[in-house]
């Protein structure tokens, strides 16, 4: 009976060993980009971050990013080679036996600075989260502690209203003098991907402009109720400006 309770006690650790997540990033957590003051405005994209499924059963984990004190006018995403995620929200991913997913990030960059973000798996046979914190940093930032040169923005999206909203809702955001074209606000279903699009046409750099999305994707089609999220981008003088908010459609 000792060693039949032996045996069962060495399978299910073994599989509690091997029933694991295994994250390969293949570069250094402290990234450093190229100088801005010789190259100007660029985007940087890593190589890919892969996470593989080395259990013998399938499970479902979550990934989230988040970041801090990213400067104004720069923009990050975190890509996989389907859809992207958005900032602050859990995905989930179903994983086979030794399957995987990739996932690559891409940051614009606008002006001479740096910021820290984070990516964290969890749930599925985790033990505990895995979590990874980055920096980057342009290579002329490297080392400089004083960053006031960096602007501050003065554009602003708001909380769209009403908020859970049926049928309708109004998106509403303010511009400074710099950002009166190329500005567009996008709405994103939960999975990352582009329902419908609004080119927003000689903005106000002085009033509130606004636009109502009525639950419907770029052919007129009606959405299903939902997590959806509106990003504002706006290019201007001083660099791109990107906010992203979620809503809710209930019906």
């Amino acid at each position: 009976m000792k060693k039949i309770l032996m045996i069962l006690f060495l399978i299910i650790s073994t599989n509690f060993l091997f029933a694991e997540l295994v994250v390969d990033i293949p570069f250094d957590l402290d990234i450093i980009g190229l100088s801005y003051a010789v190259n100007g405005p660029y985007d940087h994209t890593t190589d890919w971050i892969t996470a593989t499924n080395t259990g013998t059963e399938t499970y479902t984990y979550t990934c989230v990013y988040s970041y801090e004190n990213m400067p104004a006018g720069w923009d990050m995403s975190v890509c996989t080679p389907t859809a992207c995620l958005m900032p602050n929200f859990p995905v989930s991913i179903e994983l086979g036996p030794g399957e995987s997913e990739q996932f690559h990030i891409t940051i614009y960059v606008t002006s001479t600075g740096g910021f820290n973000f984070n990516m964290t798996f969890a749930e599925g046979d985790l033990t505990e989260p895995l979590s990874y914190d980055f920096t980057f940093n342009t290579e002329d930032n490297v080392g400089i502690e004083n960053e006031s040169q960096i602007p501050v923005s003065n554009i602003e999206l708001n909380q769209n209203y009403p908020n859970p909203f049926n049928p309708q809702t109004t998106i509403s955001f303010l511009l400074n003098t710099e950002n009166t074209e190329d500005t567009e606000l996008i709405i994103y279903n939960l999975k990352g991907q582009e329902v419908k699009k609004f080119l927003i046409v000689s903005p106000s750099p002085t009033h509130t402009n606004s636009i109502v999305w009525n639950g419907t994707d770029e052919n007129g089609n009606t959405v299903p109720s939902g997590i959806y999220f509106y990003k504002l981008i706006s290019d201007g003088n001083s660099g791109r400006y990107t906010s992203t908010k979620k809503m809710i459609l209930m019906k």
